[in-house]
């Protein structure tokens, strides 16, 4: 017998391979037609859980199972094409990236190369995010997922058959256990269920006991012919509806999941003789993108995400088909010469070692790079300087009482409450910067929580709390009042009516009021990558709907008769004369982020509020 067992090579599951990473890819870069194309992945699931998992099973029947040469096989099948990946996008953005861009691309780096990817993305947001399209290695998170797998399920297997426990009846309660999860986490945390390791692993485990049944189990049957077309139809019919019906509104994994991985269950047990395997899985054109699914997986994404950064723009179709050839082009290059030749190459322990140290390299280089914020000294210009607009307090809810941020001298008795939405929290930095050692600042800051018409109204929870807040501090003598947040283009007569109950400052006794305006939005990214890469150089966004809103809220609000303690603030004059926002100055940075100053740009914008203050 041989030294291991080596399944018996179908082409049928390339085949099946080239279905889930079409689905992926064209999710991707067309996601407004193929829309459920994300499916791909949980196809991936139950073919690698079936493959490996066979690997295992018939190894440790056979009393031949070897954890050195089980990891050693999971090495050469997974760190050449991803070393490839991981160091070109490094060095791509070594170039090309911005520090705040590079920093984050690290991260991931650091996160891809400890197969750790799932929980940085978990933590971070939805797979489905707004922001998804900038993460170059948000697809390496199902990476994670498998190799997570692999640390447990080997070990669990042996330990079990050790003890001589039903390996059959140990998958299936693992399998449950894990679906339970995902049902149970779909609605109490959707984005950890679609990223957690044990609410997965369920779909590998579809995939290992298909593995025991056409083992150990279907050896002693023989299945009808019209049997196997009824499950490779079936099959395949379950993928491409899913394919075509599901889209990212779904709480996904959750029951929906079922649909995809049973349908890939079935294609793999039909055999390569079922009328869907052998009439197109098998396929020359097909098994051939399926034999380079792996780093067309790892390549296409990179891409994709790297050149809309790059470009600061979605990709056209034309752009789109480009990146796609561009992918799987470097998927044919790395298949042909990086994977075969260190597959077939005789160095079996040097080989191992040298590309686990690689790994390591890399890994650790990228930690450092993200741990210096993006390595800024690569550019010949200065560090651009973008201090937070926020304090670093927030208001903070327990045992539903909500505690405002509290910031300043605390023992100050001129005490000055700021309220309003985030268009007030940007103030908190600067006024903490230039009035901090005298004055005692309480932010309550959450959307059109105080521009109710009636008070306490709101259905928010949060926004009856900070009523709540409000309520205790009419008791208290306040120095100030400033209330800040983004107006929007109310009609004048809307507009007057609006700011007799601002001045009213929801009941309130302050000796000193202050309406603080907002300021349009930019497109910041564009402005920091001119700042510091010249290839990337283009005119920016100006979002023209926005200045004439803050253009009119000047207009309409400087002839309206007002309290005698009250003043007007205007951030946008001073941030944006003539229509022009001074995004960055020297190398300043007066924008935080696309919508909000930092701190040195709120100190410039609200000089007039500071002096107020500390008349």
């Amino acid at each position: 017998m041989p030294k291991s067992f080596h399944i018996q090579y179908r082409p049928d599951i390339d085949g099946l391979r080239a279905i889930a990473i079409i689905s992926v890819i064209l999710f991707h870069g067309f996601p407004q037609y193929f829309q459920g194309g994300f499916i791909g992945v949980d196809v991936f699931f139950v073919i690698s859980g079936y493959l490996i998992s066979t690997i295992i099973y018939a190894n440790l029947a056979a009393n031949q199972f070897s954890f050195q040469e089980f990891y050693a096989r999971r090495v050469r099948r997974i760190f050449p094409a991803l070393l490839a990946v991981l160091f070109s996008v490094f060095i791509f953005g070594w170039f090309y990236l911005t520090p705040r861009e590079y920093e984050t691309l690290n991260q991931e780096i650091a996160g891809g190369a400890a197969f750790f990817s799932n929980f940085i993305f978990w933590r971070q947001s939805g797979y489905f995010d707004i922001a998804a399209d900038k993460k170059p290695l948000l697809h390496l998170w199902s990476l994670a997922v498998e190799e997570q797998f692999y640390i447990f399920w080997p070990l669990i297997l042996w330990g079990a058959s050790k003890l001589r426990a039903n390996l059959l009846y140990l998958t299936l309660f693992l399998l449950l256990a894990s679906f339970g999860l995902n049902i149970f986490y779909s609605s109490v945390d959707p984005v950890g269920d679609f990223y957690a390791p044990y609410t997965r692993f369920w779909e590998l485990l579809i995939g290992a006991t298909l593995a025991y049944f056409n083992l150990i189990l279907l050896q002693k049957i023989s299945i009808i012919q019209s049997a196997k077309d009824t499950y490779s139809i079936i099959g395949i019919a379950c993928i491409v509806c899913s394919a075509i019906m599901f889209n990212k509104s779904l709480v996904f994994p959750g029951w929906f999941a079922l649909v995809p991985a049973l349908g890939a269950a079935l294609l793999i047990f039909s055999g390569p003789d079922g009328i869907v395997n052998r009439m197109l899985l098998k396929n020359k054109l097909v098994v051939w993108v399926g034999l380079i699914s792996y780093p067309l997986y790892l390549w296409h994404w990179p891409i994709f995400s790297l050149a809309r950064i790059y470009f600061n723009a979605p990709l056209n179709f034309t752009e789109t088909l480009l990146a796609i050839m561009t992918a799987t082009f470097l998927a044919w290059a790395t298949y042909q010469f990086i994977e075969t030749p260190i597959r077939k190459s005789h160095r079996g322990s040097a080989k191992i070692i040298f590309l686990v140290l690689l790994m390591g390299i890399i890994g650790a280089a990228a930690y450092f790079v993200k741990e210096d914020s993006g390595f800024a000294s690569r550019f010949p210009v200065k560090p651009l300087q973008r201090v937070s607009q926020l304090t670093g307090c927030d208001n903070v809810v327990k045992d539903g009482v909500l505690y405002p941020c509290t910031f300043g001298n605390i023992h100050s008795e001129k005490t000055v409450l700021i309220y309003g939405d985030s268009h007030a929290g940007h103030l908190t930095s600067a006024l903490n910067y230039a009035l901090g050692d005298q004055v005692k600042f309480i932010f309550l800051g959450y959307g059109d929580c105080l521009m109710s018409d009636k008070e306490g109204a709101d259905k928010d929870k949060l926004c009856q709390l900070m009523w709540d807040q409000v309520r205790k501090l009419r008791h208290e003598q306040l120095y100030a009042v400033i209330h800040a947040q983004r107006w929007g283009d109310m009609q004048p007569d809307i507009l007057k009516i609006r700011m007799k109950k601002v001045f009213e400052v929801a009941g309130l006794s302050p000796k000193k009021i202050a309406i603080v305006g907002s300021i349009p939005s930019i497109d910041l990214d564009c402005s920091i990558a001119n700042y510091y890469i010249p290839a990337r150089n283009r005119k920016c966004s100006v979002y023209e709907d926005q200045i004439q809103a803050n253009k009119n809220f000047v207009l309409n609000t400087k002839g309206l008769p007002k309290p005698s303690n009250l003043i007007f603030v205007y951030p946008y004059e001073k941030l944006c004369p003539e229509g022009v926002c001074k995004v960055i100055e020297g190398s300043t940075s007066n924008y935080w982020d696309d919508a909000h100053m930092s701190r040195d740009g709120a100190l410039m914008a609200i000089p007039d509020l500071i002096q107020y203050l500390k008349q």
